[in-house]
């Protein structure tokens, strides 16, 4: 987009950025465009589509056209907005957090289907940005959420989104490896999402994950213990029966029974996701002293 779009009208701006979009390797949607005009303008989509012949201040077509080249050059549009939404709520996120993506949202599901006792009290292990914990607890106001993740980073980013969703008082964070340390006797339920993808699959990887999002939320650890299996070994103080839902990465499914046979844990069902691939993995405690 040249300087001369700075005189280019709201409908101009939305057609140039849409064929720039289109050009992209790596196949960014073109309603982006839309998204980060309505960002830097302040005026919503409606206001938009409705007055496409209106043309905006010189300093937001600039600010406009520097996210744009800087997600043409695949930086996430929820890095460049700080926001993303997450079961129909907005959460703030920047390159310390993985954006939260649509099939977590069939582990929080998951969740709120179980019986769980009135003032539950949940763990959320690797909470990120903060947007599973946070949901359980809005979704379920009598519950209690411990939520844990080693990076300082990513818990201030989840101290900000229990500030805007107004949990704070309900959703405890701690910095803690996994679980390590925490007396596990006292949660009902534990959900995790925790890094999946062998590190030898980076180079398959779209470059707006690879190259932007920390790796240490996105790839598994090598060794040949895997993180699963740590966090099932470190989980062996749990109450007998205490549910355990876990996101799978593709191809874990087939990973489980390995896992679960000496971890004390069965499964009690897999989720599908919207593609039919196995996502989440609802386990539970079946032996081990308390």
């Amino acid at each position: 987009m040249s300087r001369l779009a700075e005189r280019a009208s709201v409908d101009q701006i939305l057609v140039a950025a849409r064929r720039r979009l289109r050009r992209a390797s790596f196949e960014p949607s073109q309603r982006e465009a839309m998204l980060l005009l309505t960002h830097v303008s302040g005026l919503d989509e409606v206001h938009l589509l409705t007055h496409p012949d209106r043309h905006l201040d010189p300093e937001v077509v600039t600010r406009f056209e520097s996210l744009l080249a800087r997600r043409l050059d695949g930086e996430p549009v929820a890095y460049l907005t700080g926001r993303r939404e997450f079961f129909g709520r907005s959460f703030e996120v920047d390159e310390r957090v993985l954006v939260p993506r649509p099939e977590t949202e069939h582990l929080v599901e998951t969740a709120l289907a179980l019986p769980l006792p009135r003032r539950a009290r949940i763990l959320d292990v690797g909470t990120g940005s903060g947007c599973v914990a946070i949901t359980l607890a809005v979704e379920r106001p009598d519950a209690v959420v411990t939520a844990t993740d080693r990076s300082l980073g990513a818990l201030a980013v989840a101290a900000r989104n229990c500030r805007r969703h107004e949990v704070g008082r309900r959703v405890r964070l701690l910095g803690a490896d996994l679980a390590e340390g925490l007396e596990l006797v006292d949660f009902d339920l534990v959900v995790t999402n925790p890094p999946y993808i062998p590190p030898e699959e980076r180079a398959t990887l779209s470059p707006e994950v690879r190259d932007f999002e920390p790796p240490e939320a996105l790839f598994a650890p090598p060794g040949r213990v895997t993180l699963l299996e740590r966090l099932l070994d470190g989980l062996a103080r749990l109450p007998v029966a205490t549910p355990v839902a876990v996101e799978l990465g593709s191809g874990q499914a087939e990973l489980l029974p390995s896992i679960l046979d000496r971890t004390g844990f069965e499964l009690v069902r897999l989720v599908p996701d919207y593609a039919q691939i196995p996502r989440v993995a609802l386990l539970c405690r079946t032996a081990g002293d308390i």
